[in-house]
Parts: C-alpha cells; structure tokens; sequence
C-alpha cells in the first residue's frame, strides 16, 4: 500500500526539509496501521546533482528527533537510498 509520495528537490535548505518532513510524519502517526502492519517511511537522497545531502539530512534527522516517540508508537520503519554525487 501507498499512501503518499512526495518529491522535495530544487537544493532545499535545512529549515525547508525539516518543515516538509514534519509534515510526513505528522500525516504518519496519527494512528497505527488498522491492520497492525509497519508504516514504511521511505527516503531516496541525493538523486539530483546539485542536492546538498549535508543539508537535506539534516533537516530530516530534525523532524526525526521530534517526532522519534511517535514514530515508534505507530510503528514506522525507515529506508534509506542515497545515490547522486553529493
């Protein structure tokens, strides 16, 4: 099951990708899974050359902090990719 795709590029700063990625989780882990099943977070970095990774996975782990207990409450598991040459 898909719930949401997102696409956020255009060399995003810290503060922007924290915002847009609050916003995920915010839509995440408002409940678990009607079936108990894991919720997915997939998180593909870096796919455009000119992505600051420093600052995109920064601004990532921010919203991560914030929303850690949440997460695991709702049971979310995270995947990451990271390619490009950033």
């Amino acid at each position: 099951e898909l719930s949401n795709y997102g696409e956020y590029s255009g060399n995003p700063t810290r503060t922007e990708t924290r915002e847009y990625v609050k916003t995920v989780l915010d839509l995440m882990t408002r409940g678990k899974h009607p079936s108990g099943k894991p919720k997915i977070l997939l998180i593909g970095g870096a796919i455009a050359n000119f992505t600051d990774v420093a600052k995109t996975f920064d601004g990532i782990i921010d919203a991560f902090k914030e929303y850690a207990d949440k997460m695991r409450q709702v049971g979310v598991r995270i995947y990451v990719r990271r390619g490009g040459p950033n």
